[in-house]
């Protein structure tokens, strides 16, 4: 275990990380999607495992970044459009974070109960497999446009994979929720457990238990060369985007488009697109 709002476990051969913060629909603060970097890091490295999952409480996988994030509010002006806090806490948080779930050496899966939005979208759509409860509660969200950002998380480079030209336009150029019945078409899913499930956590117990049958007996050493493999395909193109878009984030940050944006979001005066 791992504090209280993201859990670290070992069950046999998959690592387990869970999003445990329902209250918010497991929206991130600065310091939980590091958390969750140094996490996705230690699971890669944990011994006799071979897979990662993912996973959360409650009804949402994750509503993206907190945006009554204490730490923010905290600040002097000064600080606020400063190049030194900026680089620190999302150029290198975001670099790190995105690099780390790219080139994860493991296969890195995902238990998805619900939707999912903003850089927690963009790191969905760096996961191998993608397993949802119900593909009529499941969207995908990246609002950046709407919060004067830019893509993140290698997002400008994984939602034109995944989705195709039109799709990855429709979420990153007009912020328009993915629904699930898209998405599944568009095979960014890999399975739905539609109405067989209740609540989250039997759908989470359901999806390891799936997964871990896939796993066994495999020769686990071709699974990480076919990961390598297949991984290598993308890799000039996820590590050039993500260079490209800390630094045109950064310029927004310093610019102060996004703490203006997310201020009248915080007060009611704009809205996601849902």
């Amino acid at each position: 275990m791992e504090g209280t709002d993201l859990l670290y476990e070992v069950k046999g051969k998959v690592t387990v990380i869970t999003f445990n913060m329902a209250k918010v629909l497991n929206a991130f603060d600065g310091d939980q999607y590091l958390l969750l970097a140094k996490l996705v890091d230690r699971a890669d490295k944990e011994e006799g495992t071979v897979m990662t999952l993912l996973q959360s409480s409650g009804r949402y996988f994750s509503a993206g970044a907190n945006f009554v994030d204490k730490s923010i509010g905290s600040l002097k002006q000064e600080e606020l459009f400063s190049h030194e806090y900026w680089l620190g806490r999302f150029v290198g948080r975001n670099a790190y974070i995105t690099d780390l779930f790219h080139n994860h050496t493991k296969i890195l899966a995902a238990a998805v109960n619900g939707p999912v939005v903003g850089l927690s979208t963009a790191l969905l759509a760096l996961c191998d497999l993608i397993y949802v409860k119900e593909e009529k509660d499941f969207f995908l969200l990246a609002p950046f446009a709407n919060l004067g950002l830019v893509c993140e998380g290698a997002s400008s480079s994984t939602l034109f994979l995944r989705l195709g030209w039109s799709k990855a336009a429709e979420a990153l150029l007009l912020a328009k929720p993915i629904s699930g019945k898209d998405l599944n078409k568009l095979g960014f899913i890999n399975k739905t457990y539609d109405g067989q499930f209740s609540n989250t956590e039997d759908f989470n117990k359901a999806v390891l238990k799936e997964l871990t049958h896939y796993i066994s007996d495999l020769h686990e050493e071709s699974i990480f060369v076919n990961k390598r493999l297949l991984k290598a395909n993308r890799d000039q193109l996820i590590s050039s985007s993500n260079a490209r878009e800390v630094i045109q984030g950064f310029h927004k940050w310093i610019e102060g488009a996004p703490q203006s944006r997310f201020a009248q979001l915080s007060q009611g005066d704009i809205k996601h697109k849902f």
